[in-house]
């Protein structure tokens, strides 16, 4: 059974998507926000600015394979830092 990737968008992501919560299917975390990002230029210019975790954990390289179950979490700069 091949588990889908869930996305949680908050904030400004958020707000780019119109959602808070998608379910993707597993790949590198580069394809699934340009999958996301397809067509809505505005969160391809949030993303720039995102800092991304998965399953909890920092990720700063886009190359990375995300596998099935994960959670992804797309965190935008919060004010206060």
């Amino acid at each position: 059974m091949n588990l889908p990737v869930t996305v949680r968008l908050y904030a400004a992501a958020r707000s780019a998507a119109g959602i808070s919560e998608v379910e993707v299917s597993q790949g590198k975390l580069e394809h699934i926000l340009r999958s996301l990002a397809f067509g809505n230029p505005r969160m391809s210019q949030v993303f720039a600015q995102c800092s991304f975790l998965i399953d909890g954990v920092a990720v700063h390289d886009m190359h990375v394979e995300v596998a099935a179950g994960s959670t992804v979490d797309i965190l935008p700069p919060f004010a206060g830092g």
